[in-house]
């Protein structure tokens, strides 16, 4: 029978009793004070308070606890509980009834209820998520990496009749977001395991809900569950991409966890919805009709963390995905957004049908974006940026490069190094350029003009998808620009070529340059359009500070290439290496 009924949760005396108790037990911890340091006080004070004898309640001793928690329980009270915390805390076990001290245990330590240690899924977002997945009683709803349970909470709260399982892989959180499941429904279980696992418990599958708000940005070296996942179903389904980034492998799990008639909603990186590393599995879940909308949140909205978000709805059968912009449709504060009724019905509407805010897009659509899952792709709004000023306003001189014909390229290459090299499209991949550019025994007087210079930004005439590189050019070297790039000359002074790349190659650069496009099998950007578009040109010291850290990210890229041209380099002698003395 659950200890908390939904009138007590809302009873302002209770609330106001428990907040009132819970700064009291903040004040009686010492040393590092946190919210499961806090969680485990009231709770031990919850037992206490309703045992047949408080004053003999000893939270160390087995008999008095409740294990039903898990072996792990006892160790992390006593770890975090010393006994002359114990001994402060007990006075106030006479001060205050046992509901008390459990509504204290359930809604958190902070004024605001949202700490990120608690609250790692805010309110707001747990409740647009409980509109979209609809649960109803009898079903089977699953919150994955469930952290200290927020949406588990909010979801028994709305459908206490329904069966929920959550899972996490960190102990702690584990631990208390079994505690605070239990305070409201005894049937709520949170699971201590790898989210990974779960395809393998029959009882873990065929979920009719589930929400996750999985990590981000997880090295795919932590995830060995997930490289299994991949291998599973790549032996049942043909086209499985392999290499893919952390949002995706859980998108996977999630839908190998439903049920076919089930839905889930995942919150995910805006990166992941539209970088070109994860088309080839965003092309699979389009293709499969896997995606039902996507939802672009609004920016503060986790205050652990300042990623863009979006919120992404798997169902089955789908033959077009619903693309909502709701990151204007929030209720902005200081520190956090946060949505209210009115926005939630908002968005849900967008989800419905087409408004100023969404829109239905077709597979086909879909195909010539490069499966691009981002609103700024789709939903013909000005893009306004602080501090915008015209393309031109920061460039010396901007011209495409040399006409060659394949003929005369033939004529001018080198089979041996000279310091004349021919940069084309296809030697610009992942934002860098190819240090092996073909080499030229000359290069004729009338095409000296179309030479780089060092720190020209190059861009891509045509796309999809436009490419950007900065060059990079030695004293004495020359490299000559095919013709379909433009060749530009940036003012250094008021603008840094790496700042500038980094912001092409965002989704909102590619929404800037896919509005100038001109062209649906081949889109093309003409120089007087280029000239003209408006970018964010903010003060120097900020540039800096974007160039310096995307410098470092595509440092780290251009190591790993080494890597794996080395690897793939070992990889091709194995036969020969180990067939040596056997092979005739």
């Amino acid at each position: 029978m659950a200890i908390l009924t939904i009138e007590k949760i809302k009873d302002e005396q209770l609330k106001k009793k428990a907040a009132q108790a819970a700064a009291e037990i903040t004040s009686c911890l010492t040393g590092a004070k946190n919210e499961v340091k806090s969680i485990f006080a009231a709770y031990l004070l919850y037992q206490a308070a309703s045992s047949e004898n408080p004053d003999l309640f000893d939270y160390q001793a087995n008999d008095s606890c409740d294990f039903r928690h898990g072996a792990h329980f006892r160790p992390a009270v006593k770890r975090e509980i010393s006994e002359s915390e114990w001994e402060n805390l007990s006075l106030l076990i006479k001060k205050y009834e046992p509901d008390v001290f459990a509504l204290a245990a359930l809604q958190g330590f902070t004024p605001s209820n949202r700490a990120p240690e608690m609250e790692a899924t805010p309110r707001s977002i747990s409740s647009l998520a409980l509109q979209i997945l609809q649960i109803k009683k009898g079903d089977s709803v699953g919150d994955l990496c469930c952290g200290c349970g927020s949406f588990l909470i909010e979801g028994v709260l709305n459908t206490p009749k329904a069966f929920h399982i959550g899972c996490e892989i960190n102990p702690e959180y584990q631990l208390i977001a079994s505690i605070r499941a239990s305070l409201i429904d005894d049937d709520a279980c949170v699971l201590l395991q790898d989210v990974f696992s779960l395809p393998d418990d029959p009882m873990t599958r065929d979920f009719d809900e589930i929400f996750s708000n999985y990590p981000f940005k997880v090295s795919l070296s932590n995830l060995p569950g997930g490289e299994r996942l991949i291998e599973r179903l790549s032996s049942r389904f043909d086209g499985v991409p392999g290499i893919v980034s952390s949002d995706w492998i859980y998108n996977l799990l999630l839908l190998e966890l439903l049920n076919d008639e089930g839905k889930a909603v995942g919150i995910m990186t805006n990166g992941s919805a539209w970088s070109g590393v994860d088309k080839p599995i965003r092309q699979y879940f389009v293709e499969n009709g896997w995606i039902e909308s996507v939802i672009a949140l609004p920016g503060k909205m986790f205050t652990s963390t300042p990623i863009s978000t979006m919120m992404i709805v798997l169902s089955k059968g789908n033959n077009h995905v619903q693309i909502v912009d709701a990151t204007k449709l929030c209720q902005q504060g200081r520190r956090y957004n946060e949505f209210s009724a009115e926005n939630i019905a908002e968005i849900l509407e967008a989800l419905r049908s087409d408004t100023p805010n969404s829109k239905a897009i077709s597979v086909d659509e879909l195909r010539e974006n490069g499966y691009a899952l981002s609103p700024d792709r789709y939903l013909t709004k000005e893009i306004v940026f602080e501090h915008a000023a015209p393309f031109e306003s920061v460039i010396k001189s901007v011209r495409r490069g040399a006409p060659c014909t394949a003929q005369q390229l033939d004529e001018m290459a080198s089979d041996s190094v000279t310091n004349m090299q021919y940069l084309m499209l296809a030697n610009i991949q992942d934002g860098l350029i190819d240090e092996r550019l073909p080499y030229l025994t000359a290069i004729d007087e009338k095409y000296e003009r179309y030479c780089l210079k060092d720190n020209d930004l190059i861009l891509s005439k045509n796309g999809l998808p436009f490419k950007a590189a900065v060059a990079r050019v030695k004293d004495g070297q020359k490299v000559l620009a095919s013709g379909n790039l433009y060749i530009i000359e940036l003012d250094r002074e008021k603008v840094n070529p790496y700042y500038l790349k980094a912001f092409i190659e965002s989704e909102k650069g590619l929404a800037v340059l896919n509005s100038i496009a001109i062209g649906s099998v081949i889109p093309s950007v003409g120089v007087e359009k280029l000239r003209k578009v408006l970018i964010p040109i903010p003060p120097m010291e900020e540039q800096n500070r974007v160039a310096e850290k995307y410098q470092i990210i595509l440092d780290e890229i251009a190591v790993y290439k080494i890597k794996l041209e080395k690897a793939l380099n070992r990889l091709h002698q194995v036969y020969d290496e180990e067939s040596e003395g056997w092979l005739c």
